[in-house]
């Protein structure tokens, strides 16, 4: 049943147009696309969770794909700002940064992951964060609700109670 789902679910996003070249690997649907507020292309995986979802819903898989696409430079700047500002304000009180480049004109959008109710942005940050991404996920209303840094694939995932935590861990390469 869930490869007739995912099925159904991948002819629905290529008729749409929203991805390019759409397919199927894994229980997700993925493709290329623009993220407009970005000015950016990236790897957009639809999620439909099939482990908690016999029949999801495409068309509200749709919509999430096309209000993340659509999203405002100012929306997509004001998420990067809440996230340099909290990684910024968490690591202040460490002393002194070596990098010394802003995250806000480092992050860059890699990869966006589309749920049905919320979305996971993948930035890169290659100065600051080299072996690394920062994942950030965001509600309906594209708010911050979790910020992660984790190691690039090949190495360890890092998982962290919150963003103290990740700051935390982050501010103190010599404990790693």
């Amino acid at each position: 049943m869930a490869n007739l789902a995912l099925d159904a679910l991948l002819r629905r996003i290529s008729d749409s147009g929203l991805l390019d070249d759409p397919v199927t690997e894994d229980d997700i649907v993925y493709g290329r696309a623009r993220l407009d507020g970005a000015g950016a292309d990236v790897m957009v995986n639809v999620d439909p969770e099939l482990e908690e979802v016999e029949e999801p819903d495409s068309e509200v898989l749709l919509a999430a794909i096309a209000r993340v696409l659509a999203m405002s430079e100012a929306q997509w700047t004001e998420i990067v700002e809440a996230v340099a500002g909290e990684i910024e304000e968490g690591v202040a009180d460490d002393g002194p940064i070596v990098e010394q480049t802003d995250l806000r004109a480092e992050l860059e959008p890699k990869s966006v992951v589309v749920f049905a109710d919320a979305v996971l942005l993948s930035l890169a940050a290659p100065r600051q964060f080299p072996d690394s991404r920062v994942l950030v996920q965001l509600d309906e209303d594209f708010e911050i609700e979790n910020v992660e840094v984790m190691a690039d694939e090949g190495s360890e995932t890092i998982e962290f109670d919150s963003l103290d935590d990740l700051l935390d861990h982050i501010s103190s390469p010599e404990e790693r």
